[in-house]
């Protein structure tokens, strides 16, 4: 039994992280197709892009927004798509931890 609910928090572990890095990744990527001109000229270049969702997950889609925006509506939309990354990403985890009943 011990075995596996240790399997069951490594698989919840591992989604938990690539869905952190994929979620934030996938909004900046949909967000920077839409871009154009010196929006899109004051974004990260893909280096940078790929580090900032690797180290910072979820919080890096605000800082893209107010960094292409520079203005209010940019922190409203960081902030929006920064509510949505975290639900998509602690939905599929809180519905697995139910289902394998890992208590917390």
């Amino acid at each position: 039994m011990r075995y596996a609910r240790a399997v069951s928090e490594v698989l919840l572990f591992a989604l938990s992280f690539a869905l952190g890095i994929a979620v934030p990744a996938r909004i900046v990527r949909y967000d920077l197709a839409k871009l154009r001109g010196e929006r899109l000229a004051r974004a990260w270049p893909d280096s940078s892009l790929w580090s900032a969702v690797v180290v910072f997950g979820p919080l890096c889609v605000p800082v893209h927004f107010i960094r292409t925006r520079r203005s209010w509506a940019g922190l409203g939309l960081g902030v929006f798509w920064l509510v949505c990354a975290v639900v998509l990403i602690s939905l599929p985890i809180e519905g697995l931890t139910a289902i394998f009943g890992i208590a917390d």
